[in-house]
């Protein structure tokens, strides 16, 4: 599943829209600070609950603000009168199970932090309120922030439901015992509070299971490394992975700043936002994005003498071979960098050069997909730059099974990959796919041009055999190199190198 959402006039965006999957992995929304990723995912969190909305202040929004979500089935558009948010389809609305760790204004764990203080304060919460923590809790929170599971040993909790109702919370707050005190997880460092927030949801809502697993769980979390360590943020990852491997149902969002997470995350789990200077968006989103973009860790690549960028792994692939084939990586040092996307690559050619981060004596070219030799923009015409005898890796499959059929390729793919049920019922199943909804959304349908869609459920179809992406990429580039002339490109990257 897919969602799609629209925001209009909300804090720093005038217009954006974004669509993210709904499926079971870390996505990451990333990007430069303004750029709207908190507003992002605070409108996101309106899926998890609705009244999220009504945590914005009155100068986030104004006249004519509105947030629409839509999926294959249906749409909402939710509006604000009165300081009331409310959708044209309740209570029919897009909603899912889940949780958002946000920032200190619009975070659910400081909701109930006021009110905590104050009962504390005036001795309402009794010992008798209070129970150890469970043990999954406390084990994973001292492995994530100190890599000890003892070291919160003492964590306590509020007994259960009946007591967080009785006291008028809306969630179950944990505490720490100091010198025979207790101290609430909110009077915590914000990286612990937003730990056990988190570790609370994933032990009673995935280990125990009391939410449907066969309904999706959407985990939100905001700007991780403003409130963790390095350590900790990487630790939160692993536990993060480990639980979209054990749960199907499962799908994280996070966003971040960090290099360590980005890394960490898939090139098409990445949604890059950049500034627009249209009219018409306050952002555009790069997706799939290579994590060297998305952080420009350019000065990891110091000491090669040149560095090609291409768009996407196969293409690194490609140029790899043929830089061993043609011996052009002897007495020097090349670094083949996927960025992501032909204007990325140029964009980024265009930074290296024109702020001289290099250094003198290295060279920078753009090797991109041979479909979009008409596309380059008059700024990069002069960038110099090599095109492939081949499309995107998206474009290309699609083109080799569905449009032009080549039946040798075809036929090696089905026979390596798809020995038990054939590729063409794979096929089909798209076909019909692709037909269904351009029934249902009529005009609003636009065409698989690039072949993402067909590409998408490839990949899963293969993942479900437990083919990783890379392992097909690797023998999909034996495939066609038997089937497709790569003379010409070797000639000109011969020259370019030497």
């Amino acid at each position: 599943m897919k969602i799609t959402m629209t925001i209009n006039n909300i804090k720093n965006i005038d217009y954006g829209e974004i669509t993210i999957p709904i499926e079971n992995d870390i996505y990451a929304v990333v990007g430069n600070n303004g750029t709207g990723k908190s507003t992002i995912m605070s409108c996101l969190a309106q899926l998890i609950s609705r009244h999220n909305l009504g945590l914005l202040r009155k100068e986030d929004h104004g006249e004519g603000s509105y947030i629409s979500f839509e999926t294959d089935k249906n749409k909402d558009v939710w509006t604000c009168t009165n300081n009331f948010w409310r959708a044209d389809t309740f209570p029919h609305t897009n909603r899912f199970n889940g949780t958002y760790e946000g920032s200190l204004f619009y975070g659910m764990r400081f909701i109930d932090s006021k009110i905590v203080d104050e009962l504390m304060q005036n001795g309402k919460i009794e010992k008798t309120d209070i129970v150890d923590a469970d043990i999954y809790i406390i084990d994973h929170l001292g492995e994530i922030v100190y890599g000890d599971k003892n070291r919160y040993s003492n964590l306590k909790r509020l007994r259960n439901k009946i007591i967080r109702d009785r006291l008028g919370l809306r969630n179950t707050p944990y505490f720490i015992e100091v010198n025979s005190q207790l101290i609430s997880q909110y009077r915590m460092s914000s990286g612990e509070c937003l730990l056990v927030s988190l570790l609370h949801f994933i032990y009673n809502s995935l280990v125990r299971r009391s939410l449907p697993t066969n309904e999706p769980i959407l985990m939100l979390i905001d700007e991780i490394e403003l409130a963790l360590h390095p350590t900790a943020i990487m630790n939160l990852i692993k536990l993060l992975e480990e639980l979209v491997e054990s749960y199907d149902n499962l799908t994280v969002i996070l966003t971040s700043h960090s290099p360590e997470v980005i890394r960490k995350i898939k090139p098409r789990n990445i949604f890059k936002l950049e500034t627009d200077k249209s009219e018409a968006n306050s952002f555009i989103v790069s997706n799939p994005c290579y994590p060297s973009y998305a952080i420009r860790d350019i000065y990891t690549h110091d000491g090669f003498d040149y560095l090609l960028l291409v768009e996407d792994e196969l293409a690194k692939i490609v140029v790899k071979k043929a830089l061993e084939i043609l011996e052009l990586e002897n007495s020097r040092l090349v670094n083949v960098l996927p960025v992501g996307g032909w204007n990325n690559v140029l964009k980024m050619q265009f930074e290296l050069l024109n702020n001289n981060i290099l250094g003198v004596g290295k060279m920078v070219f753009s090797i991109l997909d041979g479909d979009v030799q008409s596309l380059i923009k008059k700024e990069h015409k002069s960038l110099r730059k090599l095109f492939l005898p081949i499309n995107s890796i998206e474009k290309y499959l699609k083109k080799v099974l569905i449009e032009t059929v080549d039946t040798n390729i075809k036929k090696k793919i089905n026979d390596i990959f798809f020995n038990v049920e054939p590729i063409d019922n794979l096929i089909r199943e798209y076909l019909d796919n692709e037909s269904s909804n351009k029934s249902k959304l009529g005009n609003k349908y636009k065409n698989d041009d690039d072949g993402k869609r067909f590409y998408e459920i490839f990949i899963k179809r293969l993942n479900k055999k437990q083919i990783t992406e890379q392992v097909f990429i690797l023998k999909f580039y034996e495939i066609i190199e038997k089937y497709v002339d790569f003379t010409s490109f070797y000639e000109r990257l011969t020259d370019e190198l030497t």
